[in-house]
């Protein structure tokens, strides 16, 4: 039985006011005169009143009130005249984050930066008014549109971040398609992270996507209700939406794709990705009884291994919720044609915990000599620190700078290695090479997650490998069938199907 989300309502009545009360509070303090009164006052007043009848709140009327309004409005435009241009730069990118959080989702942070900036003197005054009249007037259109949702019925909805750049975003695109062409009706929640920018839009891969009949974005003033919500990304539950749609589910399940620290070195964690309890808490308060689904088996592994305290109450399974691909759209005809030279390539987003930290092993992994050429999508700024430039063998193509299938029809192998205290919960760009049909040699810590789909070498075992595989057109031949017969198995549409089916999602017999 899911439980009903917390309301807050009236917290947010009371920022509000706050809010639409703190230029009067905040201007007190001063005593300049003003030809601006009776416009500023004027503006005040709207403010007042607009957060009085939006909350039904009962502000005094009296002489003294009023009074104090008129003094505080004359003091608020003898500052105005006086500093228009104090703190502007700072003013307009604080304002720009109270409309990100206002339309992202997240209006009652909205209000209280507004009320702080209201409360800075230091800032313009008709600018900070501006700003909370803007406040006020978007809750003035959402208490005039709240009955203006609608009643949908899903399948899956699929809460996430859909604007992110890398694997995440690819790993939704290919579940819509699944569950779509599985004859699915799927509803999608963006919920951004708040921290990395609130109005995030959603991805040009998830967009077209989007048809309004078997692929539905959910808007806030919906009301929802589905077989299996499946919330993939714990961090965006660091900071749930506060202004959400009504959603209910049969099932519930989350996906940890990624650790909750991004390092596991020898002194213990660093760099936190997310909390666990945290996302816990608000996930049960949000949509009650839910399951927790590593994104492979290092997850799980780490989340028993460093955080087993943390884990021991939570209902965690021991299969992993692996990503799906359509093998069909991505196997390529024919291996790149021969031309002497082996083609190594590397596809992940420029970030430290997706490279080797150190030289040596670095061009051990992408050797710097010929017959060897190495192929980088996804921008190489993190290597060329590392090597204080890039060898002449190197060819850089920037991140989404080219489609990934064609990238990988330029390639023999693809190479992936990591950061030596990184715990890659999956790896995206690995599946799609072996779903193109592309050998990929990789550390032996991804064996548990891709068995025989993959070659497992050292780093100083990557050159003789690679060199081998193509000079070997038969080997070649046979790794990429292996890998083709596993991902069919394991990372299919198909497996992912048969997956929801245990959950109790109804599936037309022909998918």
């Amino acid at each position: 039985m899911n439980r009903p989300s917390k309301p807050a309502a009236s917290q947010r009545r009371t920022a509000i006011a706050a809010a639409a009360a703190a230029a009067v509070s905040a201007a007190a303090a001063w005593a300049l005169p003003s030809a601006a009164a009776i416009a500023v006052a004027g503006a005040v007043a709207v403010i007042l009143a607009a957060a009085a009848v939006f909350y039904g709140t009962r502000l005094r009327r009296g002489a003294a009130d009023m009074r104090a309004r008129e003094r505080a409005a004359g003091l608020l435009g003898g500052l105005a005249d006086r500093a228009p241009s104090l703190g502007a730069v700072t003013f307009e990118h604080r304002a720009r984050r109270v409309r990100d959080a206002l339309h992202g989702g997240f209006p009652d942070t909205a209000v209280v930066e507004a009320d702080r900036l209201a409360k800075n003197t230091a800032l313009p005054a008709d600018e900070r008014i501006a700003l909370l009249q803007e406040v006020l007037a978007w809750h003035r259109q959402e208490r005039e549109t709240a009955g203006d949702g609608r009643s949908l019925e899903f399948d899956v909805v699929i809460v996430s971040h859909f604007g992110l750049p890398g694997g995440n975003t690819s790993a939704n695109a290919a579940e819509i398609l699944a569950y779509r062409d599985a004859g699915l009706r799927v509803g999608l929640l963006h919920h951004p992270v708040y921290r990395w920018g609130a109005s995030a839009p959603i991805s040009d891969k998830i967009e077209p996507l989007i048809d309004g009949d078997r692929v539905v974005r959910i808007d806030a003033h919906d009301r929802a209700h589905c077989s299996l919500a499946v919330v993939r990304l714990p961090t965006v539950l660091l900071k749930p939406l506060e202004h959400r749609p009504r959603l209910t589910a049969d099932a519930v399940a989350i996906i940890a794709n990624q650790t909750p620290y991004k390092f596991y070195g020898s002194e213990g964690p660093s760099e936190a990705a997310w909390d666990i309890a945290t996302v816990e808490e608000h996930l049960g308060d949000w949509l009650g009884d839910h399951t927790w689904y590593g994104a492979g088996p290092t997850v799980i592994e780490t989340l028993l291994r460093h955080h087993g305290e943390e884990v021991a109450d939570l209902k965690l399974s021991t299969d992993a919720w692996f990503e799906c691909i359509d093998v069909d759209r991505w196997t390529l005809d024919a291996p790149r044609t021969a031309d002497g030279t082996v083609r190594i390539g590397r596809h992940s987003r420029d970030h430290k915990l997706k490279w080797p930290e150190d030289p040596r092993t670095l061009t051990q992994c992408y050797p710097d000599r010929a017959p060897f050429e190495i192929h980088i999508l996804g921008g190489a700024e993190h290597p060329r620190r590392i090597l204080g430039g890039l060898p002449e063998n190197w060819v850089e193509h920037e991140f989404n700078s080219m489609d990934s299938r064609e990238f990988l029809s330029r390639i023999d192998v693809l190479v992936y290695f990591i950061s030596s205290e990184g715990k890659e919960a999956f790896g995206r760009a690995p599946l799609e090479a072996m779903a193109a049909g592309v050998p990929v040699v990789m550390d032996r810590v991804f064996e548990p997650t891709f068995g025989p789909a993959a070659l497992y070498c050292t780093p100083e075992d990557v050159a003789a490998t690679a060199a081998a595989l193509v000079a070997d057109p038969q080997a070649y031949r046979d790794q990429r069938d292996r890998a083709l017969e596993y991902v069919r198995h394991h990372f299919s549409e198909q497996a992912l199907i048969r997956r929801i089916r245990t959950l109790g999602v109804t599936v037309p017999p022909t998918a």
